[in-house]
């Protein structure tokens, strides 16, 4: 074998294990942001709220890296189908019932954000075991926008209590969290009926 021989073989071989690795690297953006939750419960628990907001932030931005990755490489797998959503949806309670305890958020608020991410984790999974993985919930477009509105408000309220960053101290932050307030609610109201009207749709079709 020549020189130029065995460097051509090594770069296959390089190729072919980057190809076969990276086909994973959202999966395991996914895994992190999962792992992420029981950290941001724990220095929620004892208010850190510096922890708390770099960890949010982090598990955040995986959350649009991940979806970025699968659609940029056309990378998809039955894991990513199930925990990509599962995990926003844990992060997410886990961060509005935590916010809530402490007293930042009204209960009804961390109330309506649970009741719809159960209801559309539970619809779901009920239509893909129903009809044996062939079928899922669709995403919808509001939902997109109610989830991007959930996690910039709790973001938000994070890095109000965050010390090391420079949030002002005067009405304006107070005001935009009472407005973001009402619109998460309004928006994750809305997806939450969209995705019911969706979910009955699909069952009557299957029927």
């Amino acid at each position: 074998m020549t020189k130029s021989q065995r460097h051509e073989r090594l770069n296959n071989s390089f190729s072919f294990g980057f190809f076969s690795f990276y086909r994973y690297i959202p999966n395991l953006l996914t895994t992190f942001r999962l792992l992420c939750t029981p950290l941001l419960v724990w220095f929620l628990a004892y208010k850190d709220f510096s922890k708390a907001f770099w960890i949010f932030l982090a598990a955040s931005l995986t959350d649009w890296l991940d979806g970025y990755l699968a659609r940029r490489w056309s990378v998809t797998s039955k894991f990513g189908q199930i925990f990509d959503p599962m995990a926003d949806k844990f992060l997410l309670v886990a961060a509005y019932v935590m916010v809530s305890y402490l007293g930042y958020i009204p209960t009804w608020l961390a109330g309506l954000v649970l009741v719809r991410d159960f209801l559309i984790l539970s619809v779901g999974a009920s239509i893909i075991f129903a009809f044996h993985g062939n079928i899922q919930l669709p995403s919808q477009w509001i939902g997109k926008i109610s989830t991007t509105f959930q996690m910039l408000f709790i973001g938000f309220i994070l890095a109000i209590h965050t010390p090391s960053l420079p949030i002002p101290t005067s009405s304006i932050p107070h005001i935009l969290m009472v407005i973001s307030l009402y619109i998460v609610a309004f928006t994750t109201l809305i997806s939450g009926i969209i995705y019911g009207k969706a979910a009955i749709g699909i069952l009557r079709q299957r029927s």
